[in-house]
């Protein structure tokens, strides 16, 4: 969630949906994976690129694991935005430098997801508990 303060003692709150996939990574890609993250992040020569990307998608807050387990690896990503499905299907729709590396990463690194349904992802909350 978000908390937004506008004026004194008030506190306007827009929900923000948190959000996280995983996209198992097919044998032999964890250059690929190094690849695309050296260009996006850090000081990398896409970066600027990137992160306009990711206020046009509406992503507030994106992070990226390397998951390695005994029968493979798999990409964690972690987002904070108001409607992942739509955020993932305008990036399927985008002709953007980077949603089109991203897109190209999905097919030839993690192809987990179908960029072209309405519902590219079918994820479902199992399990939830909060201190709050």
């Amino acid at each position: 969630m978000l908390a937004l303060f506008k004026g004194k003692g008030k506190k306007e709150v827009a929900e923000m949906a948190s959000f996280a996939f995983v996209l198992p990574v097919l044998p032999g890609q964890e250059e690929n994976i190094r690849r695309v993250s050296e260009a996006l992040g850090g000081s990398g020569p896409l970066q600027e690129e990137y992160e306009a990307s990711r206020r046009r998608l509406g992503i507030n807050e994106e992070k990226v694991w390397v998951q390695r387990t005994p029968i493979g690896q798999a990409v964690v990503v972690y987002w904070e935005t108001e409607d992942p499905q739509r955020a993932l299907r305008e990036m399927a729709d985008s002709q953007d430098e980077v949603d089109n590396m991203l897109k190209q990463f999905i097919e030839t690194t993690a192809p987990a997801v179908d960029l072209t349904k309405e519902q590219p992802l079918s994820n479902e909350l199992i399990l939830e508990w909060s201190a709050c």
